[in-house]
């Protein structure tokens, strides 16, 4: 008298939430891997070799446009047969080309940020194995969409415990590990019925779209561009490439330089 009697359908749909979220948490971890990790060290690597001269490329390449609508604007100017005042003309590319100027001030800032990264001290094998084992836990403990039910305080939690394995900090990931990991799963007891399929409706759906933004990662720099650190060749092309689309614009700045003395001479 009294014992519950589970159906077969509940404890089959027990058992696949139980999959379900084995598959989640597994998936929530290569995806965040992939993002604070893999990828994050990929573009470090990238930007120390490649970022120099792609910010160069760049920022050449402002310099052309820049003077290719100075020279627009100047002979605008003499069709209409208005004076030149050049510190007008000046001002007002000052207004155009701020986003340029702004997107060029980011891309410094990365590779600030890359120099940075690469001074940071390197885990060793067995501390980079403790913080993977420790930060799956927390995720199985804490992560939102395996546990739609933890608090806020328990969601600012997982943000820390994101960023400490973000830059490596195994301390801070061992206290939060402290707090939330008792080593006991999440029981199901309280979902039955329709509720039981509800979850293993929502469970697939997270399982599908973090599967899709992680093979948007593998898509996507600058994970693709660990192609150029791992092969030689390809590095020495892409270095080549990069190089000549320099002169390219080199050369293109000095054209639209000769053009404006031209249109210049009968002003001076």
């Amino acid at each position: 008298m009294g014992q519950i009697i589970e159906f077969p359908d509940d404890k089959k749909a027990r058992k696949r939430i139980k999959e379900l979220k084995k598959t989640l948490e597994s998936l929530v971890f290569e995806r965040d891997n992939l993002l604070y990790v893999v990828c994050e060290n990929i573009k470090t690597e990238y930007l120390l070799i490649f970022g120099s001269i792609e910010y160069r490329i760049y920022k050449t390449y402002c310099t052309y446009l820049r003077l290719k609508r100075k020279k627009d604007m100047i002979q605008a100017k003499k069709n209409r047969q208005e004076k030149i005042r050049i510190e007008e003309i000046d001002k007002k590319l000052d207004e155009e080309f701020a986003d340029y100027k702004k997107k060029l001030d980011e891309k410094i800032g990365e590779i600030n940020e890359a120099l940075s990264r690469a001074k940071l001290e390197v885990l060793s094998e067995e501390e980079t194995k403790l913080l993977k084992k420790l930060y799956k836990n927390i995720v199985k403990s804490l992560h939102p969409d395996i546990n739609p039910l933890v608090t806020d305080a328990e969601k600012e939690l997982f943000y820390n415990a994101t960023e400490a394995y973000k830059n490596g900090d195994l301390p801070s990931l061992q206290i939060i590990y402290d707090l939330v990991c008792s080593g006991d799963d999440i029981k199901d007891e309280d979902l039955s019925g329709k509720s039981l399929d509800d979850e293993i409706e929502r469970l697939e759906g997270l399982v599908g779209q973090i599967q899709d933004y992680i093979n948007i990662i593998k898509s996507t720099p600058p994970y693709t561009w660990k192609i150029y650190l791992e092969d030689e060749k390809k590095k020495s092309e892409r270095l080549k490439s990069l190089e000549d689309d320099l002169k390219s614009f080199e050369e293109a700045v000095r054209t639209q330089e000769e053009a404006i003395k031209v249109l210049m001479r009968d002003e001076i």
